[in-house]
């Protein structure tokens, strides 16, 4: 198969999966079965599944197939591009520090009047991304570069009008009011006169600290999809846990999600998620990162075997946290948390280094333990008044 045509494949079924999940009628009856926070556990996980899989076809044919448009070669258009990126890694950091405080935050309680980078983009970490996309869609050097960082574009601008839509059904007028003084295309919205620049409001820490990672990432841009992707993967993973714990931390929880899927019980479905991630990396790039791994197992077979058991305890478990199985969560975590502790010390002791992904998975197994003890103490007490008033 032409990359190219592979990796247009993999976008076209993340986008149908990440948008028509997002739907009103399919998000509808997901909330009322798991609850706003079980939604967006079911919703994130399929995204990763899919995500995870796209990004390793294409770190692996990356430099495969036909030519690209590769017109960095002429300069003007080579300046324009690294224009276009980095300004879209400041305004997708600058997205990031003020995800709370939009409406398309998880848990928002209410509009509010656009401020700071709002006033420039209502989506900045979605118009960020998009500039990022087109830049590399404009310098891409093979075939299969411009379809990924084209169908990031495509799957971006199709998110942005998506998010719109659904949030105007939510929210209604006060939405609609949003919309109406702002811009999903940067500075459109000032350029027409409906917004200003508060020039006190903007965020110029987050400005600084997005111009550093743009340089941080094009020193190190040739290794970005090393490893099988391993490096992407796992940053977008972080960043989007962070920002979906941050958005459960300070939005209103009480009266945007009162289903009963508690905090405690995300939390511990997010740190079986982890095992089932590291399960995952064992299989895509265990082999890369750590050589003489299959030896420790006994051959190859005893390796995948290792890998496809730890992405199944993930689920399992994660599927424990959110009841929809009945499985001893506690005690299939807490196995995991106990192997891939002995697997930390079984590095360092043998051959003096650190195991990473072990001491992932020793840590998201005790988080896993902990955050349902948490929630199972916190369900017990309303049990016992049911029973006691039976």
């Amino acid at each position: 198969m032409e990359p190219a045509l592979g990796v247009t494949v993999l976008w076209l079924l993340f986008a149908a999966s990440h948008i028509g999940l997002a739907t009103r009628p399919v998000r509808t009856a997901l909330v009322g079965g798991f609850g706003m926070r079980g939604w967006s556990i079911v919703y994130q996980a399929v995204a990763v599944g899919v995500f995870v899989a796209l990004v390793r076809f294409y770190a692996l044919h990356r430099t495969d197939g036909a030519p690209g448009l590769g017109l960095g070669r002429l300069a003007v258009v080579g300046w324009l591009a690294i224009a276009l990126i980095v300004a879209g890694v400041v305004l997708t950091t600058t997205g990031a520090a003020a995800y709370t405080s939009l409406p398309m935050a998880f848990h928002a309680p209410r509009v509010e009047p656009a401020r700071g980078v709002a006033r420039i983009t209502r989506h900045p970490m979605f118009a960020g991304l998009a500039l990022v996309a087109f830049g590399h869609t404009l310098v891409a050097t093979r075939l299969a570069g411009t379809a990924f960082a084209a169908g990031l574009a495509a799957t971006v601008v199709a998110g942005m009008w998506h998010q719109d839509r659904k949030l105007l059904a939510r929210w209604g007028e006060p939405y609609g009011a949003f919309m109406a003084s702002t811009s999903a295309i940067p500075f459109a919205a000032i350029a027409r006169g409906r917004q200003w620049i508060a020039w006190r409001e903007l965020p110029w820490g987050a400005f600084a600290v997005g111009l550093v990672l743009a340089l941080a990432l094009r020193s190190v841009h040739d290794e970005i999809f090393a490893y099988g992707g391993a490096w992407v993967i796992g940053t977008v993973l972080a960043t989007g846990s962070l920002l979906t714990l941050q958005s459960w931390t300070q939005g209103s929880v009480a009266s945007a999600d009162p289903s009963p899927v508690s905090r405690a019980r995300a939390i511990a479905c997010a740190g079986a998620v982890l095992l089932a991630y590291v399960g995952v990396v064992h299989e895509v790039v265990g082999t890369t990162l750590y050589p003489d791994g299959p030896a420790w197992f006994g051959g190859a077979l005893g390796w995948h075997a290792a890998g496809a058991a730890l992405i199944v305890l993930g689920l399992v478990t994660a599927a424990g946290t959110l009841r929809f199985v009945r499985v001893p969560v506690v005690v299939l975590a807490g196995g995991g948390a106990v192997v891939g502790a002995a697997f930390v010390v079984a590095q360092a002791v043998i051959d003096g280094g650190f195991h990473f992904f072990a001491c992932t998975m020793a840590i998201a197994g005790a988080i896993v333990v902990a955050a349902t003890r948490c929630d199972l103490r916190a369900t017990r007490p309303a049990a016992d008044h049911l029973r006691t008033a039976t």
